[in-house]
């Protein structure tokens, strides 16, 4: 047996081979393939830099403040649902303006609101769990280009979705 092969990496089980991340050509990102990661902490965008970066570029925002700044650089949005680790004074109803510090559970949506309330139009993936599957049809019709994935999706089909919008 050659040498590396019949053993399995954490988590290999679990994937069928197509569903991996492809390994990118070179170890640079590519160029201008840029994504907006809004956030409270910085899990979601140390994870993807983490396991996706060699392919894709993650620029994290804390705020709508941030995220209006950091579009136009980028190609594409994640958006975390929660936002209870933010400072409160930093949450934004959806038009941009302050909001009460009871927004911060939805406060990913309100963001995505926010932005198109500006004119972003970037294509935009959620991260959710949400259970009401026409609240999630809704959502992402009224908010297109959207698509919500659950937190247990996985970074393969995350991998996936961020190549489509790449392209």
């Amino acid at each position: 047996m050659e040498e590396g092969r019949g053993r399995l990496l954490p988590g290999a089980a679990r994937m069928r081979p197509d569903d991996a991340p492809k390994a990118p050509q070179s170890r640079d990102p590519l160029p201008g393939v840029r994504f907006l990661v809004c956030e409270d902490g910085n899990e979601y965008t140390e994870r993807f830099r983490r396991f996706l970066g060699g392919q894709f570029q993650f620029e994290r925002a804390a705020s709508f403040a941030e995220a209006l700044q950091r579009a136009p650089s980028c190609c594409g949005v994640l958006l975390d649902l929660d936002f209870r680790r933010t400072d409160p004074g930093l949450l934004v109803d959806e038009k941009g303006a302050p909001a009460p510090a009871s927004s911060a559970e939805v406060q990913g949506i309100l963001i995505l609101r926010a932005l198109r309330s500006r004119g972003v139009t970037l294509p935009a993936l959620l991260i959710a769990d949400l259970d009401d599957a026409e609240r999630v049809a809704r959502l992402e019709a009224e908010l297109a280009p959207l698509h919500v994935i659950s937190s247990h999706e996985g970074l393969p089909a995350i991998a996936q979705r961020l190549a489509a919008i790449a392209r």
